[in-house]
């Protein structure tokens, strides 16, 4: 009768059960990073919504009020700057920031500047067109 040999078996199963499980954790933790960054820019871009709605916002508030930065008379499209700090960089560099143009600290660190852009005054529907854009950094 042959016999066969097992003693060397149960290395092998311990090695190929340690490879799978090693496999399943890599990428279990790719999974979860890769879900982590998405939320970091999900989170980075309801920021830059916010900073957008608010920057319209202080322009209705501004033009309901007639403050006289924001007030050109009509026919005149205008942009006004609110930077998180003076840069640089246009256009939040020290010179561009005084009046009417600003800084808030309190913005995001991610939010870099919100421009303002206020069309013409329509006179036929008694309105102006304003637009936000955000400068931020996704990453």
């Amino acid at each position: 009768m042959i016999t066969v040999n097992r003693k060397g078996v149960a290395i092998y199963l311990v090695l190929v059960v340690l490879i799978v499980v090693v496999i399943f954790s890599n990428a279990i933790i790719s999974f979860i990073s890769s879900q982590s960054q998405l939320t970091y820019k999900q989170i980075r871009h309801v920021s830059a919504f916010y900073a957008a709605n608010a920057g319209i916002r202080l322009a209705m508030a501004n033009l309901q009020a007639n403050d006289v930065n924001w007030t050109t008379g009509t026919g005149n499209t205008f942009t006004r700057v609110i930077c998180r700090q003076a840069t640089g960089v246009f256009p939040c560099t020290s010179a561009n920031l005084g009046a009417p143009n600003m800084t808030d600290s309190e913005f995001p660190l991610s939010i870099n500047y919100v421009q303002i852009t206020v069309g013409p005054y329509d006179s036929a529907l008694g309105r102006r067109q304003l637009n936000a854009t955000v400068n931020y950094t996704a990453r």
